[in-house]
């Protein structure tokens, strides 16, 4: 999913300008202290320079906390002689040596969580590259056409809090038309991205066999029952849109617990439900409950992940309006009935990703998987 443009060198030198308040929040702190011991005769407080480097053990590797415990102990040595805390006035060189020995501790000890955090950032870093790579090697570019349709497909990882989750889509030319899938694996991480994998290669392989959409689901089914685990399963929608005219295209939907797709007609939007949904994948059970829709030139489609539908405005806690929002993306006509859409499916879905964003404030909880199908109002 494409993010709104920002000239580069403003966002670099905004973010070189936070990083180096960051790394200057420690020396700030020593000040601080400093500042505090000479304006007061009454109370020893250079123990304090300790929280320089233990602030800067949260974020900086240990060299730069390493060197934020040098500056300590120097700022305590000055300190003392300042305060003249080497003399019996101030407990003598054994009480200064005690203060300096603890700030000097607590440097080392800022040192060693500093390393720890570095080893697990690193860590979670190459697990998450692995997991997410994974997830791009599996979710193939869809083609911008397929016959006379129309297709454009986003994906939005979620928040660096979040885990990478198993959201899936794929689009395939068969014999009987275009068949498509999108779909939601239960879970996180690298699991999920592997369930997903087999699901994904089961369809490439069966959706040119299966007569139907519904004997395609079994076989998805049936895959992903052998992959998931006790406690895992795949929410997804199958779709068939048969070959024909531009005039003449009949779409066959069939829903295995996933949120039903958008249509969007003249302006307004509504889903496509099925009346009954079917259990996910890897729990399937139940008769045939296809949905058979006659596709009119003009028509968009959109099929979605619930990362966009739950996600949730920070402030209020609402849930993101997807009707209207997607009304107001996928549905801006132009006056003249046979002119068609004003912009592109591509820039509708991109209008759409950059609502999501604005509403969540760029803190999505979950990922997000958007796969649009527009039958034009004129052949491409």
């Amino acid at each position: 999913m494409r993010r709104p443009h920002r000239a580069p060198d403003q966002a670099g030198s905004a973010a070189g300008q936070v990083r180096w308040f960051i790394r200057a929040l420690p020396l700030l702190m020593l000040l601080l202290v400093s500042g505090l011991t000479l304006a007061n005769r009454e109370w020893t407080v250079l123990e304090l320079a300790v929280l320089s480097p233990m602030l800067a053990a949260t974020f900086a590797g240990p060299p730069l906390t390493a060197l934020y415990g040098v500056l300590a102990v120097l700022d305590g040595v000055l300190l003392g002689l300042h305060d003249d805390l080497f003399g019996q006035a101030g407990g003598g060189p054994t009480a200064q040596a005690v203060r300096l020995g603890g700030v000097a501790l607590g440097g080392v000890l800022a040192v060693l969580a500093s390393r720890y955090n570095t080893r697990r950032e690193t860590k979670l870093q190459n697990v998450s590259r692995v997991a997410e790579v994974a997830q791009q090697s599996i979710l193939t570019p869809v083609p911008p056409s397929s016959g006379t349709l129309r297709l454009a497909a986003r994906y939005a990882s979620a928040t660096a809090e979040a885990r990478i989750g198993g959201d899936l889509y794929e689009v395939l030319d068969t014999p009987w038309g275009t068949r498509l899938i999108i779909g939601d694996v239960r879970g996180k991480g690298l699991g999920a991205v592997r369930i997903a994998s087999r699901v994904l290669g089961c369809f490439r392989l069966v959706a040119r066999q299966a007569y139907t959409p519904f004997a395609l689901l079994t076989a998805l089914d049936v895959e992903a029952a052998v992959v998931c685990g006790l406690d895992d399963f795949v929410t997804a929608v199958v779709v068939q849109i048969d070959n024909g005219q531009v005039d003449d295209h009949r779409l066959t939907l069939v829903n295995a617990g996933h949120p039903d797709p958008l249509l969007v007609r003249d302006g307004h939007a509504h889903p496509l439900n099925v009346g009954i949904r079917l259990p996910p994948l890897g729990l399937l059970a139940g008769d045939d409950n296809t949905v058979g829709v006659t596709l009119q030139p003009g028509d968009r489609l959109l099929f979605y992940t619930d990362g966009i539908s739950e996600a949730r405005h920070p402030d209020t806690g609402q849930f993101f309006p997807l009707l209207p929002q997607v009304e107001a993306a996928f549905a801006d006509l132009s006056p003249d009935p046979g002119a068609g859409y004003d912009h592109s499916l591509d820039d509708a879905v991109d209008d759409l990703a950059r609502r999501v964003r604005a509403w969540t404030h760029a803190t999505l909880s979950d990922d997000v998987a958007l796969l649009a199908v527009e039958l034009p109002r004129t052949p491409p």
